[in-house]
């Protein structure tokens, strides 16, 4: 009987994140006595930026590395677009990708060609990336053109393809996991003697993971001009931290080779939801931090419990 009572709170803490984004959600309708399309519309919007730059430190993560220059590349790629875009496109476009490319090949070569700590890696090119972003545009401007915005945001009473844009990012990371480099993945995060011993090359997949962070951080940087209309030199600077605690929220172990990016979106929600509450609970934005932090602890405890509790099934 208690076995039984055991097997089916593991099978629960395995859906934990989507049960507490309902539950948030819940909390959220009751405190503002409502939720149409508009709030559905306003809750991706919101949630999209965090949910593409921690599916970006998801990957890295999977190897057992960490990225904290993702928020800074997503402010440059951001503020790229919002200059070039209107005059020129695909211009814009390109060289906001490329900005990505460029800081996780740079990262990859320095962490696994070198062999330098990812921590210290990363911190020395976020200060690099937030120079570069004040160097860019010193101050929030730029255009983008209102065609961006009714095709990847949609109206202000459309929330359809802010809701799918939000779910097929997390399904085609899920779809990358299934391929044979996603697999590699999460065999190097999860013994990366036995990967290297089994073919694989490790270095290359490892370069690749931080490579397609970065890409996916630009993504949410040029999805953050989307949505403000303009770049910002400083908007990704608030998911620096966000985006790992998006990642540990979700219920992902930091010891990397294992995970779903369905729970990391799931984490993102739980993060924007969380910030709506405090908010319309008239919470001072000062204690934000410090709610974060409080979830975080909450997280990392209901992991030690549910490894105590599955060590007590085994036995």
């Amino acid at each position: 009987m208690i076995g039984a009572i055991r097997r089916r709170s593991l099978h629960i803490g395995d859906k934990w994140p989507t049960l507490v984004f309902l539950a948030l959600l819940l909390l959220l309708i009751g405190l503002k006595g409502r939720f149409n399309a508009f709030d559905l519309r306003s809750l991706c919007v919101a949630a999209l930026p965090l949910a593409l730059i921690a599916l970006g430190q998801f990957l890295i993560i999977l190897t057992r590395g960490i990225d904290l220059s993702l928020g800074p590349v997503a402010s440059v790629a951001g503020a790229v677009m919002a200059i070039f875009v209107t005059s020129s496109p695909a211009l814009g476009l390109l060289l906001s990708i490329a900005i990505g490319l460029v800081a996780g090949l740079l990262n990859g070569t320095l962490i696994v060609g070198i062999g330098l700590p990812p921590i210290i890696v990363t911190l020395a090119t976020m200060s690099i990336w937030q120079g570069i972003a004040l160097i860019v545009l010193p101050d929030p401007g730029g255009s983008v053109p209102a065609l961006y915005q009714a095709l990847f945001i949609g109206g202000f009473s459309s929330p359809y393809i802010g809701l799918f844009s939000l779910f097929a990012w997390g399904t085609l990371v899920t779809w990358l996991l299934g391929t044979r480099f996603g697999l590699k993945l999460r065999a190097i995060g999860g013994d990366e003697t036995a990967a290297a011993m089994s073919g694989i090359r490790v270095r290359g997949v490892k370069i690749a993971a931080y490579v397609l962070g970065a890409v996916l951080a630009a993504l949410g940087g040029m999805y953050m001009a989307v949505s403000m209309s303009s770049g910002s030199p400083t908007v990704g600077d608030g998911y620096i931290l966000t985006s790992i605690a998006a990642v540990v929220v979700g219920g992902i172990p930091l010891t990397g080779g294992r995970g779903s990016p369905l729970s990391v979106v799931m984490g993102a929600l739980i993060l924007t939801v969380t910030a709506s509450l405090l908010y319309f609970a008239e919470v001072s934005s000062f204690y934000q931090s410090l709610i974060d932090g409080l979830i975080l602890l909450l997280v990392v405890g209901s992991a030690g419990a549910r490894g105590f509790l599955q060590g007590q099934v085994r036995r």
